[in-house]
């Protein structure tokens, strides 16, 4: 059973959350504008002290009903991206190719720097692409690529092809 939306804790939660992040920002602002370094230290001190203790608050205002909201809303759309149904074998050789993709700009950037241009921002690009096409081939591979991937992590992890389950 999903739990239900949890409404304006939701909503004033995610608020203190996100106000947090321009607590340190506003304070280094704020601080421009006064000339006495013990003011100046002061402000600092307090929208840094502020920013944790607002995450922190933001966490209890959310609350665990809230949690298992936000956690049943993951679930259901893990659930329908992810491991809906078997990939057919052309979205698999997609997903392949689109996995093993990146690995050549990559290792171009590594053992010959020089075939790439020296502009930050053209690297940049390329490496932020780069990753971009390596995560969404994991979407596209599908729910029973992620099991075998699992799979590499599990020392007992044992393959099995369906040739042999069927010659047994």
């Amino acid at each position: 059973m999903e739990p239900g939306n949890p409404g304006p804790r939701l909503y004033t939660g995610l608020g203190v959350l996100v106000l947090s992040f321009f607590m340190l920002p506003t304070g280094i602002f704020l601080q421009q504008y006064v000339h006495t370094h013990l003011l100046k230290n002061l402000i600092i001190g307090i929208f840094w002290i502020s920013a944790p203790a607002m995450k922190i608050t933001s966490v209890a205002i959310l609350g665990k009903p809230t949690y298992l909201w936000i956690k049943a809303k993951f679930m259901h759309h893990y659930h329908r991206v992810i491991k809906p149904y078997h990939e057919s074998r052309l979205r698999y050789n997609i997903g392949l190719i689109l996995f093993c993709a990146p690995a050549v700009p990559t290792y171009i950037m590594a053992y010959a720097p020089q075939m790439v241009s020296d502009n930050f921002y053209l690297r940049l690009i390329l490496n932020i692409s780069v990753d971009v096409i390596f995560i969404t081939s994991l979407f596209v591979l599908g729910g029973d690529f992620w099991d075998k991937l699992k799979a590499l992590f599990v020392f007992s992890a044992k393959v099995k092809f369906p040739e042999e389950e069927s010659e047994k």
